[in-house]
């Protein structure tokens, strides 16, 4: 999936925060769907709330390895098993 292909589908969401995680629930039409909730880790919540329009995989690349401290490699890894994560369950439906 691609980064702005996963912006434009944030739309499709609502979230709400518990603690350290991110709840995202897609919609349907106007409604929760709530037997689909997704709980993003503190990584995959990171990445979520910095999708924007502009936002390149490297800049997600960047804001993960100075807010983690990991290598870039590691980030690379990490924003890729997200989005895979993302489609795999979006293409369930």
């Amino acid at each position: 999936m691609e980064i702005q292909t996963l912006y434009n589908l944030k739309s499709k969401f609502v979230t709400r925060e518990v603690g350290d995680e991110l709840i995202i629930v897609p919609l349907s039409g106007n409604v929760a769907q709530m037997n689909e909730l997704f709980t993003l880790n503190e990584t995959a919540k990171v990445i979520w709330e910095n999708l924007r329009e502009d936002t390149s995989f490297e800049d997600l690349q960047r804001l993960i390895t100075e807010t983690f401290d990991i290598d870039a490699q590691t980030a690379a890894k990490d924003i890729d098993s997200f989005l895979i994560r993302l489609d795999s369950l979006l293409n369930k439906k």
